[in-house]
C-alpha cells in the first residue's frame, strides 16, 4: 500500500473540499490512490467538489485579441505570484505583446511559443525571464488558445478581474449573418455563459466513454448506499446522467439569463431569426488558479 502522507492528505482536501479525517480515511481505503479517493469521497457525499485538475497557487491574468474582421481570436494566461504583479505596468506589457505576437502566427505549443522569437530579437521566454527579474517574482505562461475562424467569427469574453475568460468559434450557414450586430451580440451571450457556466464539453457525444463509465460507477454506489433494488438502479442513472450533461455540456446548459431556456435553444432562436443555422463550433475557458 501507498504511503498515506500529509501532502497527499492535504492534496486531496484542496482538491475536493472535504474534511482532514475524511481524506485520510478515504486514501486509507482506496490504498492511497488519489482518484480513487475522490471517488471514494463523492460515493459517500463527502466531496464537496471533484476537480480533474490540481488547483495551483498562482494569480495572474487572462489576456486577449479579436482581430478586427472577428476571423481570428488569441487568448492566453499569464500567472504571477501575486495579485499586486499582475496589475503592474510591466506584466500587463507583457501579456499584451505575447498576445499581439500570436496575431501573427500560429504555434504547436506552449513550449514552441516560448521559444519562438518576438519582433523585438528577444525569445518569448527571453521577455517573460527579463521582466522576472526585473519584478522579482516568477512568472509563466500557462497556456493559450488561437483560433483562426475564416469560415465563421471569433468572440471573446474577459470578466472584469481578468481572471476568468472564453474564446468561441461561431459559424452560420449563410455567411452573410456573420458581421450583423445580431450575431455579435449572441457570440457575446455565449461567451458570457461559458466564463460564467464553465462547460467541459459542447454537446454530450463529447463526453469521453472513459468519464462516463467514471460518473455511472459513482453513481451506482451512490444508489447503493441509499437502498435502492439493484434492478431499478440502471433505469434512474440515465436521469441523473441527463443532469450530468445539463451541468457540463454547453449546448445542454441552462441559459444565465433565462433558466427556462437551454443553450441549445438560444441559437435555434437566433437562427430562426436571422434565417440561418448558427454552430458554436469550439470553446476555451480559461481562469486564473485552475
Amino acid at each position: 500500500m501507498a504511503e498515506i502522507t500529509a501532502a497527499k492528505v492535504k492534496e486531496l482536501r484542496e482538491r475536493t473540499g472535504s474534511g482532514m479525517m475524511d481524506c485520510k480515511k478515504a486514501l486509507s481505503e482506496t490504498g492511497g490512490d488519489m482518484e480513487k479517493a475522490i471517488d471514494y469521497l463523492r460515493e459517500k457525499g463527502l466531496a464537496k467538489a471533484a476537480k480533474k485538475a490540481e488547483r495551483t497557487a498562482s494569480d495572474g491574468r487572462i489576456f486577449h485579441v479579436v482581430s478586427s474582421d472577428g476571423k481570428l481570436g488569441v487568448m492566453i494566461e499569464l500567472n504571477s505570484e501575486t495579485d499586486f504583479v499582475a496589475k503592474t505596468d510591466e506584466f500587463n506589457g507583457l501579456g499584451n505583446s505575447i498576445t499581439a505576437h500570436l496575431v501573427a502566427k500560429s504555434y504547436a505549443d506552449t513550449a514552441s511559443l516560448l521559444e519562438s522569437v518576438h519582433e523585438s530579437g528577444s525569445t518569448i521566454n527571453e521577455l517573460i525571464t527579463a521582466i522576472i527579474a526585473k519584478l522579482g517574482e516568477n512568472i509563466v505562461l500557462k497556456r493559450f488558445a488561437r483560433y483562426d475562424a475564416q469560415n465563421g467569427r471569433a468572440f471573446c469574453y474577459i470578466h472584469s478581474n481578468y481572471k476568468v475568460g472564453s474564446l468561441i468559434e461561431l459559424d452560420a450557414e449563410d455567411k452573410k449573418v456573420l458581421d450583423s450586430p445580431e450575431f455579435a451580440e449572441l457570440g457575446h451571450e455565449v461567451c458570457m455563459q461559458i466564463a460564467a457556466a464553465a462547460p467541459a464539453y459542447l454537446v454530450p457525444d463529447d463526453v469521453p466513454a472513459d468519464v462516463l463509465d467514471r460518473e455511472k460507477a459513482v453513481y451506482r454506489q451512490q444508489l447503493l448506499d441509499e437502498g435502492k433494488p439493484a434492478d431499478k438502479i440502471e433505469k434512474i442513472i440515465p436521469g441523473k446522467l441527463r443532469k450530468y450533461y445539463e451541468t457540463v455540456c454547453l449546448m445542454e446548459q441552462e441559459y444565465i439569463r433565462d433558466t427556462d431556456k437551454k443553450v441549445k435553444d438560444l441559437l435555434a432562436e437566433a437562427g430562426k431569426k436571422l434565417g440561418t443555422k448558427i454552430t458554436v463550433r469550439r470553446f476555451e475557458r480559461f481562469a486564473i488558479g485552475e
